[in-house]
């Protein structure tokens, strides 16, 4: 059975969520999805979570912002369409969802104020990724573009975000939310004796410290009007992360261990519901040259066309070092040859691409381009 080629995977999705390994190169990978967008004619956004100057520089920015950018530096690559970057600011997400769901001035400026909330939107864990796919539920929502490619955070587990709608709503559930809001019946004193009031307050010291703990009651306070459309959103976010247009591709690297990580993360993906519909794998090697080639005719002949004999030494010194680098370069070939069908074999009817290592000193640009080359000269 043939297999679909890039281009028919992504060519009609409107969220293309790209999974894998910190240090593989999958922020730039995303931009190069999200170029292939705009030059599909398509309206494409790439939101990446990673801070790094790299792709600010191959997209010829001064800096990415938690509001997308238009780009214009590849703008005759796809003269129909449309290419914007943004790079995710967490906290910026936060106070904007709060600003949206609390219309009341005096009451949002309490919330934010409040040291307990600015604690937790900055370092609560697994607000990151809630923030990720809280922006990219607002950047879909808005139908401004045709195609998100979301660039997921680089976490120790790859697929935290997936799961961070249902447990930031679980941390904001009813039952939390009216231990934690005073009643007739009981107050936080007494709360406080009781064994579960004792693991509570304990969870509270390590996430934020015992001096917010007033700060904490007066959150909750102010975020009770605001838990219904917290919820929802998350409910509704986690309902696009499924969504059967939703297309997942899984990144990694051309070794053994992130072929394993690559296999991981598919695995738990599909736990979770979802099914990666492709693979790719960054900086691969590929022989260098098409075929053997016999050294010491390479040295006449190369002799020859310079000069004579005179040269002689300087043509086999130049030919002894392109010969070590081709064994070298043939070698790791060898291994990441080796690599790419151990994923292919666990991939089984989803297609494993490859993507060129791009090698040291060129610009963030050009290896930007050269990766497009690599993934769609082919018409894939």
């Amino acid at each position: 059975m043939t297999q679909p080629d890039l281009r028919s995977i992504i060519e009609r999705a409107p969220l293309v969520t790209c999974l894998g390994p910190g240090g593989v190169g999958k922020t730039t990978i995303s931009a190069v999805l999200a170029l292939h967008g705009a030059a599909t004619k398509r309206r494409s956004l790439v939101l990446t979570i990673d801070p790094a100057r790299r792709l600010a520089d191959a997209l010829n920015l001064p800096e990415l912002t938690n509001d997308p950018i238009e780009i214009s530096s590849f703008d005759k690559m796809h003269p129909g369409g449309t290419l914007s970057a943004l790079m995710l600011d967490p906290t910026a997400t936060f106070d904007h969802m709060v600003a949206m769901l609390i219309p009341d001035d005096e009451r949002r400026q309490s919330l934010l104020d409040n040291r307990y909330y600015q604690h937790m939107s900055r370092t609560l864990a697994g607000t990151l990724e809630y923030m990720a796919v809280e922006r990219l539920y607002a950047l879909t929502s808005s139908r401004d573009y045709d195609v998100v490619v979301l660039d997921t955070p680089p976490t120790s587990n790859a697929l935290d975000f997936i799961d961070a709608p249902d447990r930031l709503s679980n941390f904001f559930s009813d039952k939390v939310m009216r231990w934690f809001l005073p009643s007739e019946s009981s107050s936080w004193t007494t709360r406080l004796l009781d064994r579960a009031g004792s693991r509570a307050l304990g969870l509270i010291g390590k996430v934020a410290g015992e001096e917010f703990i007033e700060d904490t009651l007066g959150f909750f306070a102010a975020f009770k009007d605001m838990l219904s459309s917290f919820q929802q959103r998350g409910e509704r976010i986690g309902a696009l992360l499924r969504d059967p247009e939703t297309v997942f591709i899984i990144i990694c690297g051309p070794d053994p261990a992130r072929v394993e990580e690559a296999k991981t993360i598919d695995l738990r993906l599909r736990e979770s519901g979802c099914r990666a519909q492709a693979f790719i794998i960054n900086r691969v090697d590929t022989p260098f040259l098409p075929q053997e080639v016999d050294a010491t005719e390479t040295i006449h002949r190369a002799t020859e066309l310079l000069g004579g004999s005179a040269e002689r030494e300087r043509v086999q010194s130049f030919i002894s070092r392109l010969e070590s680098l081709r064994r070298a370069r043939d070698e790791a070939a060898g291994q990441h040859a080796e690599a790419v069908a151990a994923l292919r074999a666990h991939a089984g009817d989803r297609p494993v691409f490859t993507a060129p290592r791009v090698p040291p000193g060129n610009s963030a640009r050009a290896a930007l381009l050269a990766i497009y080359v690599g993934l769609f000269a082919d018409g894939s």
